[in-house]
């Protein structure tokens, strides 16, 4: 019997949460080393290297929280953890894109250009990111309402 072994294919959402997770660490771990070795070179925003640093703390953050989540019989807890990281997260967007973007013009020569593109081009990537989260949950919530429609329809 030991050697019959039984073999699963993981589901699409399996794949899809161990791809969020390994994207999340690999970004937070660029980010807090970028964050780190450039940290002193930004006279015109001292706040931008801080920014990238505290947003890779972030998302190692939330990649914890993500392995953690299902596993744990603390599920309220954890998703409470999650929640708190995900809101922290967008209020930190908006305060990086704030210092970043502010300084687009001038910061040749002010800043360190692997920092600044760094930070700037990030923050483009999150807001599409964002932009795509929040048009396929309208368009799942859309689809969603339509089925509830057709069932109410044909179940009276």
């Amino acid at each position: 019997m030991a050697g019959n072994k039984v073999c699963c294919k993981p589901d699409l959402y399996t794949v899809g949460v161990c791809l969020v997770i390994t994207v999340l660490c690999i970004a937070g771990i660029s980010f807090i080393i970028i964050g780190a070795v450039y940290l002193d070179q930004c006279a015109l925003e001292r706040h931008i290297p801080i920014y990238v640093l505290v947003q890779g703390v972030i998302f190692l953050l939330i990649g914890c929280t993500l392995v953690m989540l299902p596993s744990n019989d603390k599920f309220f807890l954890f998703f409470l953890l999650f929640s708190t990281l995900c809101i922290f997260w967008f209020c930190w967007l908006i305060t990086g894109s704030i210092w970043v973007f502010h300084h687009y013009l001038s910061y040749h020569g002010q800043c360190n250009d692997v920092l600044y593109l760094f930070a700037f081009w990030t923050l483009i990537i999150q807001y599409i990111g964002l932009g795509i989260a929040f048009l396929a949950s309208v368009i799942y919530c859309c689809l969603f309402c339509i089925m509830l429609l057709a069932c109410l329809a044909v179940n009276g």
